[in-house]
C-alpha cells in the first residue's frame, strides 16, 4: 500500500494502532506506527512523519530489533531525499544495508539497495550508484518483484540523466515504459517525470510533454507529493523550451504552491531557478537577474548546511559492515569536497597539524599558499552556477596537480572559491615560486569554452614555517593577511 497509495497506507496503519489494547512495546505495534510516518512523509505531512520515524529508530535501537531500525533508516533516507539533504540520505542509506543479516529475504535487501544507489546518485557518485543499481536489479529479478523492478529502471534512468549519459537515459526510459505498458497499469508520476527528463534531454520536448501532462492534470494528490511537484518542474522546463510561456508559468506557478504546502524546500530552490530561465526566455533579464540572485542565495545556504552534515554523519557509520566492505571509498567521501573532489577542511586541519609537528621535530620546512579566485561571483552572477561549478572543478585539477609535484603535497578547498595548498618540505623562498608557477597556469588555462570569454585568475596569500610562524592558526593567519594584500594591490599576485 505505502509503495502504491500512501493515503489507503496511512488509513490501514491508523486502524491497526487504535485497535483496543495495542501494546506500544511491540515490534508489530512499531512497524505499523513507522508505516504510519512514512505515509504521512510521503503526502507531505513531512516533520511529523519524520519525529514518528524517528521514534521508531530509537525504540529499535533500545531494544536491539535490527531488522526494524534497518527498515527506518530506509525510510528516513527516503524522507531525507525529499527535502533535498543528500548528506542526511547516505548516512541512513548506508545503515539501512549494514544492519540486514544474510538471510534477510530478496526483496528487502534489493529495496535497501536501491535507497543506496539512490543515495550515492544524489552525492554526484554516479559509477557507485549505477553498480549497486545493477545489484539491486539482480535481487529484484530473481525474486520477481515487479514493484523494486520498475523502480530500479526509473532510478537508473533518472541516475543516467544526471550524470550526462543522454542517450542510455533515453533506452532506459523506454524500456521502463514498454515494462509498464506491457503490465496494463498507467505510469505513475515519478516514472513520467524520469521519462519526460530523458526525453528532455535529447530535444524530445513533444514527447516529455506527452508523458507528463495526462498525470499531473487531475488534483494534487497521488502516490508522492514529491513526485507531483518534480513533474511539473519538468513540464515547467519542457513548456518553456518549447516556447509555450504562459504554460509553463502555470505549471511554475502549481509546483511552487505544492512544495511550499509540503515544505520541500529543495524543490522551491529548483522552482527559483526556473522562475529566472522563464523571466529570461520571456526577454524580461532584470527580474531574470533578480531571481537567479535569490537562487543562489538560497543555493548557497543549502549547499553549506549539506557540508556541515556530511562529515559529522559519515562519521557515524564508520563501523558498519557495508561502510567496512567499501572503507576506502566512505573514508575518503568524508574528507573530500563533492564538488572539486579534493581534500576538505576537516582532512586539511588534521594534515597540518601533523606537518607542523614535523616541522618541529626535525627542523624541516612546510610552506602554505591560501588561493582565492578573484572576482569569482561575476562568474556566477553573468554566467550561471553551473559554469561556476565546472571552474572550481577544473581550478581543483590544477591545484591538485601542483601539489602532487612535492611530496605530501596536499590541495584542499576551504569553501567557496577557497583553496589551501600544502606544500612539506619546501622553504619559503622556493615555495613562491611553485605557487606563483601554479597562478601562471590558473591564468593561462583555456577559459573562454568555459566561461564564454571572462578570464581566471588566482591571489595568492603565502606563509611558511618555521620562518614564520609555528602554530596551526596563526600561519593560516598570516597566509589570509597576505592573500588580503595580493587582493589589495590588484590581484593575480602571489604575496608572501
Amino acid at each position: 500500500m505505502l509503495r502504491y497509495d500512501a493515503r489507503t497506507a496511512l488509513a490501514r496503519a491508523r486502524t491497526e494502532l487504535d485497535v483496543a489494547g495495542a501494546d506500544p512495546d511491540t515490534v508489530t505495534y512499531q512497524r505499523w506506527l513507522l508505516i504510519k510516518g512514512a505515509a504521512q512523509a510521503r503526502i507531505g505531512d513531512t516533520e511529523d512523519g519524520a519525529r514518528i520515524m524517528r521514534e521508531v529508530k530509537g525504540w529499535a535501537e533500545e531494544r536491539g530489533e535490527d531488522t526494524l531500525l534497518a527498515v527506518s533508516h530506509r525510510r528516513l533516507s527516503a524522507l531525507f531525499r525529499r527535502v533535498g539533504d543528500p548528506a542526511l540520505m547516505l548516512e541512513h542509506a548506508v545503515v539501512a544495508v549494514d544492519l540486514l543479516d544474510d538471510g534477510v529475504e530478496a526483496a528487502m535487501h534489493a529495496d535497501h539497495l536501491l535507497g543506496l544507489a539512490d543515495a550515492l546518485g544524489a552525492s554526484g557518485s554516479y559509477e557507485d550508484s549505477i553498480r549497486r543499481y545493477n545489484e539491486a536489479s539482480v535481487l529484484a529479478d530473481g525474486c520477481g518483484d515487479r514493484y523494486l523492478q520498475l523502480a530500479v529502471l526509473n532510478n537508473l534512468s533518472y541516475t543516467q540523466y544526471e550524470a550526462g549519459l543522454s542517450s542510455e537515459a533515453v533506452a532506459t526510459a523506454e524500456r521502463l515504459r514498454k515494462e509498464a505498458e506491457s503490465d496494463g497499469q498507467p505510469l505513475m508520476t515519478h516514472n513520467a517525470d524520469t521519462i519526460a527528463r530523458a526525453y528532455l534531454a535529447v530535444g524530445r520536448f513533444h514527447d516529455a510533454a506527452e508523458v507528463l501532462e495526462p498525470l499531473i492534470a487531475g488534483a494534487d494528490t497521488g502516490e508522492d507529493c514529491d513526485g507531483v511537484v518534480c513533474a511539473l518542474l519538468t513540464l515547467t522546463e519542457v513548456r518553456r523550451k518549447a516556447g509555450s510561456f504562459d504554460e509553463a508559468q502555470a505549471a511554475l506557478d502549481r509546483a511552487n504552491q505544492l512544495a511550499q504546502h509540503y515544505a520541500l524546500s529543495g524543490r522551491l530552490i529548483e522552482g527559483l531557478s526556473e522562475q529566472a530561465e522563464l523571466h529570461a526566455a520571456r526577454g524580461d533579464y532584470e527580474r531574470a537577474f533578480e531571481t537567479l540572485r535569490d537562487f543562489h542565495r538560497a543555493d548557497v545556504q543549502l549547499r553549506a548546511m549539506e557540508r556541515d552534515g556530511r562529515a559529522r554523519t559519515l562519521n557515524a557509520i564508520f563501523e558498519a559492515t557495508e561502510a567496512r566492505r567499501s572503507s576506502d571509498f566512505f573514508r575518503e567521501l568524508s574528507v573530500r569536497d563533492p564538488l572539486t573532489g579534493l581534500h576538505n577542511r576537516r582532512h586539511l586541519d588534521a594534515r597540518l597539524l601533523e606537518l607542523l609537528e614535523q616541522v618541529q621535530s626535525d627542523g624541516s620546512h612546510l610552506t602554505v599558499g591560501l588561493v582565492d579566485l578573484d572576482h569569482f561571483k561575476r562568474i556566477n552572477d553573468t554566467r550561471s552556477h553551473a559554469v561556476g561549478d565546472e571552474v572550481l572543478r577544473q581550478v581543483a585539477q590544477l591545484l591538485q596537480t601542483a601539489a602532487e609535484e612535492v611530496p605530501g603535497g596536499l590541495a584542499a578547498r576551504m569553501g567557496g572559491e577557497e583553496f589551501l595548498v600544502l606544500l612539506p618540505g619546501i622553504d619559503r623562498a622556493s615555495g613562491v615560486v611553485r605557487l606563483d608557477n601554479l597562478r601562471r597556469r590558473i591564468a593561462a588555462h583555456p577559459w573562454a569554452p568555459v566561461t564564454d570569454g571572462i578570464a581566471v585568475t588566482a591571489s595568492v596569500g603565502v606563509a611558511s614555517a618555521p620562518v614564520d610562524e609555528l602554530e596551526r592558526g596563526a600561519l593560516l593567519a598570516l597566509a589570509d593577511e597576505n592573500l588580503y594584500r595580493a587582493k589589495a594591490d590588484g590581484r593575480n599576485r602571489v604575496v608572501a
